[in-house]
């Protein structure tokens, strides 16, 4: 009954969700939010071809959890009682050749076309054949094996589906999607990396909702721009961090595995009272990243206290002129309590770093170069003193988030590097400014009788 699940399709379906049913590539991937219904209109997107037909079509749905996969036949016999199909339920329970018993719910349409709904677990697939859906594909268990044994499903040709928000950035879901995205680069082919011609779809939480989805959610049919707003302001307060929110309604993969300060490591050292707390008797030390156009000029004081070096100031600079930041760096230097200075001297910062070497001393204010192995020294530093919990941070979720954009990554090479991605916000200016500061305080005991081997003299 064509006419009736048309207007199925305008009454009940979002334009992502009527894109997504009238795809009928047959190989594609849906990145997707969470709880935009897109396995919603899957479902109905099966019931609506196997209505259509004459012969005998299947569907193999497999989801990450047995209660997934009976969801799904339950929207499946919602479909099926409006498109007015007469249709049987049968739960069948097989067992694996070790003896242990599945649920299996299937939806058995009067041209005999079936829609099986089971939990994820690949020797479900082995021997069988027809179109194929891997529902929240990247949170399988082991979702190499149930590609590998689901894909020859479709040999007589079938479909096969993708569908998933994503499980970090090492998923063998996320690895689908960056050999497609080489596609559409035009840096390969499908064809010269072995791949089906896979269509990507991708919706986040802010399409669905540009497209209509806090009505739908509201049950209204018009709601202001700062209802929409409000609805997104809401999911992202149900996330505790951004890293969280990208992952679950944003389609970006969490990086939590390849970063080298976790959002628990920083968690467990944050002090919300630091940076209003006065300094006590202790020795001061000092950090200075130094920015100019697009980067944050940051400067990151802290207190030796015993062995815990607690941060007791945090001064941003934006677009500040040279003159600005060595008035800032020397009003800091001034502070008799202020041991050792460690500023970035790597481009446009060495002739501030200089300047203030000649006002205060080269033994008070140390020239520091970015180099591969500086950084990977100052950061294993930082993330040291994280890890012995002897330091403390603000307890500032945009610091927190400069500390979790640095990633550790291997160079082709086998070089270790330590790097952020540049943003609006900077290029984990706060994390490097920190780890100057972490720098200036390594080994505070040292005598200067070491430092003078090197002829820097001129502050005694």
């Amino acid at each position: 009954m064509p006419g009736k699940d048309d207007k199925i399709l305008n009454s009940y379906f979002l334009p992502y969700q009527q894109e997504h049913i009238l795809d009928d590539s047959p190989a594609c991937i849906e990145e997707k939010s969470r709880r935009i219904g897109i396995t919603y209109a899957n479902s109905y997107k099966h019931c609506r071809r196997r209505n259509r037909i004459d012969t005998r079509r299947d569907l193999w749905f497999s989801s990450a959890d047995d209660s997934s996969a009976y969801e799904y036949a339950q929207y499946c016999r919602v479909w099926c009682e409006m498109m007015q199909v007469a249709v049987k339920e049968i739960l069948e329970t097989p067992e694996d050749s070790s003896g242990f018993t599945f649920n299996n719910y299937v939806v058995v349409f009067p041209n005999g076309s079936r829609i099986n709904c089971m939990s994820s677990n690949p020797k479900r697939f082995r021997s069988k054949g027809g179109d194929i859906v891997l529902d929240e594909f990247a949170w399988h268990e082991d979702a190499g094996k149930m590609w590998d044994a689901a894909s020859p499903c479709t040999t007589w040709g079938y479909t096969i589906e993708l569908l998933s928000s994503h499980n970090g950035k090492n998923s063998t879901f996320n690895w689908f999607i960056e050999q497609i995205n080489k596609v559409l680069r035009n840096e390969s082919t499908f064809d010269d990396l072995h791949l089906l011609h896979f269509n990507l779809r991708r919706t986040t939480i802010i399409d669905a909702v540009e497209q209509g989805l806090a009505e739908k959610v509201y049950k209204l049919d018009h709601i202001s721009p700062d209802a929409r707003a409000k609805f997104l302001k809401d999911c992202r307060a149900r996330c505790r961090n951004e890293d969280q929110w990208n992952q679950e309604y944003m389609c970006i993969p969490s990086e939590e595995e390849s970063t080298l300060i976790s959002y628990d490591l920083y968690n467990g050292c944050t002090d919300a009272a630091c940076l209003t707390t006065p300094p006590g008797t202790g020795p001061l030390y000092i950090g200075m990243d130094v920015g100019r156009e697009k980067d944050l000029t940051v400067f990151w004081v802290s207190e030796l206290v015993g062995d815990v070096l607690v941060a007791r100031k945090i001064i941003k600079l934006k677009k500040a002129p040279y003159e600005t930041q060595h008035a800032t760096a020397s009003e800091l230097l001034r502070n008799p309590a202020v041991r050792r200075f460690c500023g970035d001297a790597t481009g446009i910062g060495d002739p501030v770093i200089e300047r203030l070497q000649k006002d205060f001393g080269k033994i008070r204010v140390e020239k520091v170069k970015f180099t591969s192995q500086s950084k990977e020294h100052m950061a294993s530093v930082l993330l040291g003193r994280l890890q012995d919990k002897h330091i403390r941070v603000p307890d500032d979720w945009k610091i927190r988030e400069a500390f979790h954009q640095i990633k550790k990554t291997i160079t082709g090479a086998g070089n270790v590097r330590y790097d952020a991605a540049r943003t609006d916000a900077g290029h984990a200016d706060e994390f490097w400014a920190a780890a100057l500061c972490c720098e200036a305080a390594h080994n505070p005991t040292q005598k200067p009788s070491l430092i003078l081997l090197n002829g820097d003299n001129e502050d005694f």
